[in-house]
């Protein structure tokens, strides 16, 4: 999948680049009147990425996002938290039943609720200790940010 976007800062050897998400339903006809995945409200995301273009801040860049990446990052935040509430929560409403505990029902969801918070802490921890990278890399420069929209011609940088 390719993306346009924007790059808002420079950090280091990377840029943190922002763009509108793209929308699941693919643009159809009834868009202006559609309400699905709250497609009235912009979405905007960031993302940080290997300044391999050496892009300045402005720039508009065309991302390329592997679907393979897209894949991976919905079950780390759909499937895992999913399976985490369901195996959690019957492993503990066995032990519970098997203890003879008061109420092994609210104490099963209340572990795999838990369980889904541990999941979701685990996911950050890694994306902040840099052990989840990105895949998406920089194609090209569309737009630099020292051309002017209007005329096309360069204006000098200071």
């Amino acid at each position: 999948m390719e993306q346009q976007v924007s790059v808002v800062a420079i950090e280091g050897d990377q840029v943190l680049v922002q763009g509108r998400r793209a929308s699941a339903c693919g643009k159809c006809a009834g868009q202006s009147s559609c309400s699905t995945m709250g497609s009235w409200v912009e979405r905007v995301a960031e993302l940080r990425v290997q300044n391999t273009l050496h892009a300045r801040v402005g720039d508009q860049v065309l991302l390329d996002v592997p679907d393979s990446l897209l894949l991976k990052v919905s079950f780390q935040l759909y499937a895992l938290p999913m399976l985490a509430f369901v195996f959690v929560g019957a492993l503990i409403r066995a032990l519970a039943v098997h203890m003879g505990w008061w109420q092994p029902d609210a104490i099963a969801a209340l572990a795999g609720i838990a369980a889904v918070f541990g999941c979701y802490a685990l996911i950050r921890a890694r994306v902040a200790a840099g052990r989840n990278p990105l895949d998406a890399r920089m194609i090209r420069v569309i737009q630099s940010a020292d051309v002017c929209t209007n005329t096309g011609e360069s204006v000098p940088s200071n």
